[in-house]
């Protein structure tokens, strides 16, 4: 028998019986890999996706790119989304078996829930996005795209002073520094493509 004492549970031998500590790794296609491998991971494969979303760009023609780009950009993306979802459900499929547990095995949309925010989200990605297809058309894949990514010192500030999840003032002072250097660089860059006429 146990007893529950301000939302602790106790046996009949007094002894407090505490809550499993969250597991600090997921199950991938039957491995086993920590989350902060699954983390980097993910992380280096945005680097390089996402590094190279603007590239194709490059290759279309002149009445097609900046504001002309954003419709082919949309559909390009919609259509991969889409291929994610029936992916993740054929593989549900060939692991249960069954066409309705692998449909009830999807992640649920939680649309009462996330309507306003996901959708606030994917509002201000749509025009942090377009923006950026502005900013290649005219200073180039190189310079645009990169001076594009100061967002990640933004995100990084949301991070620090509202959801505070870097604390420690080393920390912190860490990543103001970093900041620093990252703002060097995209200054340097936008330097670069000012190139003199008569050179």
């Amino acid at each position: 028998q146990s007893a529950s004492r301000s939302g602790i549970e106790i046996d009949s031998s007094d002894s407090v019986t505490r809550s499993r500590p969250q597991s600090d790794e997921v199950l991938i296609c039957g491995y086993k890999i920590s989350k902060r491998k699954v983390g980097i991971t993910a992380a280096m494969y945005n680097g390089i996706w996402g590094g190279s979303i603007l590239v194709p760009m490059q290759y279309a023609g002149d009445e097609t790119k900046g504001v002309g780009y954003v419709i082919s950009f949309a559909i390009g993306a919609s259509i991969v989304t889409l291929l994610l979802w029936v992916l993740r459900y054929m593989y549900h499929v060939g692991r249960t078996r069954s066409m309705v547990r692998a449909y009830r095995a999807l992640p649920s949309f939680h649309v009462r829930v996330m309507w306003l925010a996901g959708g606030l989200s994917g509002a201000l990605w749509s025009i942090g996005n377009f923006c950026s297809m502005i900013s290649v058309e005219h200073l180039g894949e190189g310079v645009g795209y990169s001076v594009s990514q100061a967002g990640i010192l933004v995100s990084g500030l949301w991070g620090i002073c509202y959801f505070h999840e870097v604390v420690g003032a080393i920390t912190i002072t860490k990543w103001f520094g970093s900041a620093v250097v990252t703002i060097v660089g995209i200054l340097f860059l936008s330097y670069e493509h000012h190139v003199p006429d008569d050179s």
